[in-house]
C-alpha cells in the first residue's frame, strides 16, 4: 500500500494508514503543520532560547559542525547574525571523510571560531558497530545513540548553553512520533525553561538502550555520561525547527559568503560509507532508504508528488559501493554473505506484510 498524499509504503517502519489510504506521518504533520509555517511565532521562540543563556556560561552554545552545507550554514548565522559566542565540535566516529575534514579546518579558521573533534576509544566504537551491524544490519543505529550522547556530554563538559545542529526539516519530521528524535522536537514549540532534560534525556537514550546489549549499554554510559550532573544538562536546539528551509538558497549563500565549494555529490559525503548504510538499507527494504524524507519535502509543499518519484528514483542504486562495504564490514568485523542473506529475509517479511 502507498500513502495517497505522500510516497511512504508499507516498508516504512512504523506505518499505519488510515481508512483513507493516508499514512500516519501525513496525519501527524497535518496535526502541527500550521505551527511549523509560523515563523512570526517560532523566531521569538528561538531568540528566548538564546538570550537565556546569553552570556552565562563559558560559550553561549556548542554547535556541531560536519563540513556539509546545513551545519556550516547554522554556524555561520549564530556567529554573525545573531553574535553568539560559540564553539563547534566534529564527532568523528572513524569514517569522516577526508574532504570534510579539509573543509571543516577551513571554515573555523575563516570564521574564527574554536573547534573540537571528538573522538573515541577504537576498541569499543568497533564493539558497538558490530553489535549495531548484526542486530539492525547497518550502523546508523550506533552513530545516533554515540551522537545524541557525545552531545548532551560535551556540552556539559565545555559548559556551553545550549547544543544548536542543522538537522533539516525532512530530517526531523520523517518520522515524527514515532521516533527518538521527535522527544526533541516537541520541547523546541515550548517556552524555554518548561523542560526537565534529566528525564527527557534519560527517556530518550534508555528508548534506544531497550535495544543494546547490557555490555554495550554499560561501555557507552562509561564512556559519555557518567560525568554529566543534572545541572549540566543543556538544550538540544534544532536551528531549523525556528527558521525557514531552502537547501539552494543555502548553497549559494555559502558560496557567496565563505566561497563553499560542496562536491558533486553533497549528501551526507562527509561519511565514507553513506552509500555503503544506504545500499544495506535498499537491500533490506527494497527501496531507497530516503523514501521517508522525500515524503516529508512532499507533505510540506516543497516538491511534488511526480518531483518526489523521479528523486526518489535517481537514488537507486543499481551497483553495490563494493569499497564502502569492504570498509564498513571489515571495521564492524562483520561478512557481507550472511549480511545480505539477513537483509533478503527482511526484505520477504515486509513483502507478506
Amino acid at each position: 500500500m502507498i500513502c495517497k498524499r505522500c510516497l511512504n509504503d508499507d516498508s516504512v517502519r512504523h506505518i499505519r494508514f488510515n481508512k483513507d489510504g493516508i499514512c500516519c506521518f501525513c496525519e501527524k504533520y497535518e496535526e502541527i503543520r500550521s505551527r511549523l509555517e509560523d515563523y512570526e511565532a517560532l523566531q521569538p521562540l528561538f531568540e528566548q532560547r538564546i538570550e537565556a543563556v546569553r552570556g552565562k556560561y563559558d560559550y553561549d552554545a556548542a554547535v556541531g559542525i560536519s563540513g556539509g552545507k546545513d551545519s556550516v550554514y547554522v554556524l555561520y548565522r549564530l556567529i554573525h547574525d545573531y553574535r553568539l559566542h560559540v564553539k563547534a565540535f566534529t564527532m568523528n566516529n572513524g569514517f569522516l571523510s577526508r574532504q570534510a575534514k579539509e573543509n571543516i579546518d577551513r571554515i573555523v579558521s575563516q570564521l574564527g571560531v574554536e573547534h573540537e573533534y571528538i573522538t573515541f576509544d577504537p576498541r569499543k566504537l568497533q564493539k558497538l558497530y558490530h553489535y549495531s551491524m548484526k542486530k539492525w544490519l547497518v550502523p546508523c543505529i550506533a552513530c545516533s545513540y554515540i551522537g545524541y550522547a557525545s552531545m548532551i556530554r560535551y556540552a556539559a563538559k565545555i559548559n556551553a548553553g545550549m547544543v544548536i545542529h542543522g538537522r533539516s526539516p525532512e530530517q526531523m519530521f520523517r518520522y515524527y512520533d514515532t521516533d527518538v528524535y521527535s522527544s526533541l522536537v516537541k520541547p523546541g514549540l515550548l517556552p524555554p525553561g518548561q523542560t526537565d532534560f534529566q528525564r527527557l534525556y534519560t527517556e530518550l537514550l534508555g528508548s534506544i538502550e531497550k535495544k543494546l546489549d547490557p555490555d554495550i549499554k554499560r561501555d557507552v554510559r562509561d564512556a559519555l555520561m557518567t560525568d554529566i550532573s543534572e545541572s549540566q544538562l543543556r538544550e538540544f536546539t534544532a536551528f531549523f525547527l525556528y527558521h525557514p528551509y531552502n537547501e539552494a538558497s543555502i548553497v549559494e549563500f555559502l558560496k557567496k559568503e565563505i566561497g563553499w565549494q560542496p562536491p558533486e555529490d553533497y549528501d551526507h559525503y562527509d561519511c565514507t560509507i553513506h552509500h555503503a548504510a544506504a545500499y544495506i538499507y535498499q537491500k533490506a527494504e527494497g527501496r531507497p532508504h530516503k523514501l521517508p524524507e522525500i515524503s516529508t519535502l512532499i507533505r510540506s509543499g516543497v516538491i511534488t508528488r511526480e518531483e518526489g518519484q523521479a528523486l526518489l528514483q535517481a537514488l537507486v542504486m543499481d551497483e553495490p559501493p563494493e569499497d564502502e562495504l569492504k570498509k564498513l564490514c571489515a571495521f564492524a568485523d562483520v561478512h557481507q554473505k550472511p549480511l545480505f542473506l539477513k537483509a533478503a529475509a527482511y526484505r520477504k517479511i515486509l513483502l507478506k506484510k
